[in-house]
């Protein structure tokens, strides 16, 4: 029988194990964020409120942001079909849409949907506006606001109907590596172990 030898605390290995999975994540993301053919590019650099009026039978989304850590780099949204299998697949989002924040106080999001139906939101806080997921600073929140563990949330856990007109939706943003001080700080320490 072989003994199994670990050169890391049990808290270090969980670090890993959390690394891992999250390193699974940004794979499945950044395909998806920096693909560059979105059926529907918006980008919002004039007034939120003109952008989210909607002419009858059409949708959208008015989404605020919460738990911002900084004004830097821009707010994507994304928006997935109801199949949950297109859900962060490379190429299958519906309508992207980039804003720069300019608030800590709950910046708005306007998002066209195609048509009134189901789908699901994904929002990522590109702190260096680069385009891509960069898990180990940047901020991810979803639809119906799923706790983030080890993997991406699943496609049906996200979904919901938007009716004609405007939808308000609330997504709270999960920084799982930091992007703040203290979190840096933690890293820091468990490194000079």
């Amino acid at each position: 029988m072989t003994k199994t030898v670990s050169y890391f605390t049990a808290k270090q290995n969980s670090a890993l194990r959390f690394a891992t999975s999250i390193t699974a994540l940004l794979l499945v993301t950044t395909g998806s964020w920096a693909d560059e053919t979105p059926t529907k590019l918006v980008n919002q650099a004039t007034d939120i409120e003109s952008q989210c009026m909607v002419e009858a039978g059409q949708a959208a989304l008015e989404v605020t942001v919460d738990n911002l850590q900084t004004t830097e780099g821009q707010m994507r949204a994304q928006i997935y079909s109801s199949n949950p299998d297109d859900f962060l697949a490379k190429g299958k989002k519906l309508v992207r849409v980039d804003v720069p924040v300019k608030t800590l106080d709950g910046p708005v999001i306007c998002v066209p949907l195609p048509a009134p139906g189901t789908y699901a939101l994904v929002v990522m806080h590109d702190k260096n506006a680069n385009g891509k997921a960069d898990i180990f600073s940047e901020g991810f929140g979803f639809s119906n606001n799923p706790k983030l563990s080890m993997a991406p949330p699943d496609g049906e856990e996200v979904m919901f109907v938007a009716d004609a007109g405007v939808s308000k939706h609330i997504i709270e943003l999960t920084y799982i590596f930091g992007g703040d001080d203290k979190k840096k700080e933690k890293r820091r320490k468990l490194k000079r172990r």
